[in-house]
Order: C-alpha cells, then sequence, then structure tokens
C-alpha cells in the first residue's frame, strides 16, 4: 500500500493512545533521521522526548514528536517521526541580549573537516566575509530557516561571501538529514567543542568580516508558516539581508 504523508504533531497522549489500531494492527514508530531502522513503542519515543527535553532545557528549546510519514501494513501501523525543538519567548529574549556580546570579538579559530572529509581552515577565510550558521538536526527551527538560507546562498553566489553550516551531530547523522532536507551550505560537522562556546541555542548566524571580527549575529528567522503541520513557505529575510551588508 502507498504510504501516506502527513506532518501531525502527537503529544503523549495521542501517542499512549496510538498503540494499538482497528484490526488488530499494532502501531510502532521509527525514526525519520536515519540514524535506526529500529521500530518503537509509543512509550519509548516518549522517553526520547523527554531526554531530549532536558538537554534542551538550558538553552530554553522544548521537543515535541512530529509524525512525518504513515506506513500501513496488513498488521503493523508504522510512524515515522522526527523529534522537532522550538525555543520559549522567555529563552528567545535572553538568548539574544547574548548573541549581541558577541559583535565586535573575532571569530573563534577551527580547523574542522566537511562531512566531505576535506579540512576547512578558519584562518584561511581571513580576508573573506564569512557567514556561520550553528544548527542541528532535529531542530525545528533551524530546519524551518532553510529554505530561506539556501536561496540568499543563491542569490549571492557571485558576490565571494563563504556560506558555512556547524554542528554537533556527527557526519553520518548529517548526509543522512542532507539526503531528505537541502541544506546547501558548505557542512562542518561534528563540531561540538566548538559550537559549546556558544551557549545561545540553535539556530544562530554569524556575520564575519573580512577583518575577522563578528559584525552581526541573528537568531532562527521568523517563518511565515509553522514548521511542525506543514513546510514553511518563507522565512522573514530582511533581518539577514540587512547583516549581510554589514559584511559585503
Amino acid at each position: 500500500m502507498k504510504p501516506k504523508r502527513s506532518a501531525q504533531s502527537l503529544g503523549l497522549l495521542a501517542l499512549l493512545l496510538g498503540g494499538t489500531q482497528a484490526h488488530g494492527q499494532v502501531v510502532r514508530y521509527r525514526s525519520v533521521d536515519g540514524s535506526s531502522p529500529k521500530l518503537w513503542t509509543a512509550a519509548q519515543v516518549d522517553t526520547f522526548r523527554q531526554v531530549m527535553n532536558r538537554r534542551g532545557r538550558p538553552a530554553g528549546i522544548a521537543f515535541e514528536v512530529v509524525i512525518r510519514r504513515t506506513i500501513t501494513r496488513p498488521d503493523t501501523v508504522i510512524q515515522e517521526y522526527s523529534l522537532l525543538g522550538t525555543h520559549t519567548p522567555a529563552a528567545l529574549q535572553a538568548r539574544q541580549q547574548g548573541l549581541d556580546g558577541f559583535i565586535g570579538q573575532p571569530l573563534p579559530a577551527f580547523a574542522l573537516p566537511d562531512v566531505q572529509g576535506k579540512l576547512v581552515d578558519s584562518h584561511h577565510l581571513l580576508g573573506k566575509p564569512v557567514v556561520l550558521n550553528l544548527w542541528f538536526t532535529t531542530c525545528g527551527p533551524c530546519i524551518a530557516e532553510m529554505p530561506t538560507l539556501n536561496r540568499i546562498q543563491r542569490e549571492k553566489a557571485a558576490t565571494g561571501i563563504v556560506f558555512l553550516a556547524m554542528t554537533f551531530d556527527n557526519s553520518e547523522k548529517v548526509r543522512a538529514f542532507l539526503h531528505k532536507q537541502p541544506f546547501t551550505y558548505r557542512q562542518l560537522a561534528g563540531a561540538q567543542q566548538y559550537c559549546s562556546q556558544f551557549a545561545t541555542g540553535y539556530p544562530v548566524t554569524f556575520f564575519v568580516g573580512r577583518d575577522g571580527l563578528i559584525k552581526k549575529v541573528l537568531g532562527g528567522l521568523a517563518v511565515a508558516t509553522n514548521p511542525h503541520t506543514q513546510p514553511p513557505s518563507s522565512a522573514d529575510d530582511q533581518a539577514f539581508y540587512a547583516a549581510l551588508k554589514q559584511i559585503e
């Protein structure tokens, strides 16, 4: 039977009530990020959600289960899910205050391989304007702004701006994610130690001038649609364009 696609958001109650279907079908859950083909029960998935909430709490991020696709088989209904995080309003305000503190400082040096294994050394970026986006694969706001980030990169292809993306997720997980969700910045993975310097939540984008100094820092872009119910159609890009003018 052809898979039925959906992007419906589930709470714990819906998960627990969804353990069985009519006609004796069993409901199981599988992550869409490619990390494991294993099928999980509703209770196990909610445990994963609680673990992510504990990890995200210091950054003001709350996670929920989002069903991306439903596959119906004669004896089993498989719900393919993502755990997506969003910032709380209080966290957003406090976070922007923290981000502004980086303006005027040098971007910390790094030498990291991209997901193809080629080294990227920040010392070689001096003299070039750089946009550095920090994200991770289950970050709802990160995913929501990606179509807009991709579009702006295409528009600025001839300007010499270097567009980089960095995450603490490993290369294998990033490659699996990119197979399903395009993000066209050059990808640096496994950068947990580097990303932890900024402890301000995700996503965050640094705009770095040719002198290596941070000129502007932005949190996630406001999207025009709800990323938990449908793919976002667009994001508010005015602040991003204004930041680019400071480094072009």
